[in-house]
């Protein structure tokens, strides 16, 4: 049976995934913060471990971090930039395995944002390290792809616009099972 990892488990866009699977033969793996926090200086160790133990065929990379200007420089890079170029020096080490690996960016990643400038920043770096990673793989059995979906109508979402009193204009919100569909068919199930 094929394994699919999810990381970022407890999102929207994840749980969305695992809804739309539900009809196929495929073992899903999940990672969420309560198994590894990306902000901990061990993570990229256990995420190696758990790769180790568990080979999947699928990764998908759902964790983000969604914040104002006045979130932490590392915090936000370390959570939506770090944790896709660890599982990136994994599979440059271990490039005989076999894996599709999905990095879900964001529309945000080239366009300015005046109130989340690090968002902004941290995706359009994400951007960056997939498609020059990308290069590094042609010759393996591992592929990287990453998409840029629009406005998801998404928890954290809601409550980012919600905490920094900013409207949201929810006729552009895009619902998350739209996306997964988009993710799933990657997989050639």
């Amino acid at each position: 049976m094929k394994k699919l990892l999810l990381i970022g488990s407890n999102g929207n866009l994840a749980k969305s995934i695992i809804s739309e699977l539900e009809f196929f033969k495929i073992s899903i793996l999940k990672i969420s913060r309560k198994q590894i926090n990306f902000l901990n200086k061990y993570s990229k160790i256990k995420l190696n471990k758990f790769l180790d133990k568990n080979n999947p065929d699928f990764i998908v990379n759902c964790v983000g971090l969604f914040e104002n200007n006045k979130v932490d420089f590392d915090k936000i890079f370390k959570i939506n930039t770090k944790v896709s170029w660890d599982l990136i020096q994994y599979y440059l080490i271990n490039s005989k395995k076999k894996v599709l690996i999905v990095v879900v960016g964001s529309s945000a990643h080239n366009k300015p944002r005046k109130n989340y400038i690090l968002y902004a920043a941290s995706k359009a770096s994400l951007h960056s390290i997939v498609k020059s990673s990308k290069e590094l793989f042609k010759k393996t059995q591992i592929k990287l792809n990453i998409i840029h979906p629009p406005a998801m109508k998404t928890n954290m979402r809601k409550n980012f616009f919600k905490k920094n009193k900013l409207s949201l204009n929810k006729n552009k919100e895009v619902e998350p099972k739209k996306i997964a569909r988009k993710i799933i068919q990657n997989f050639n199930l």
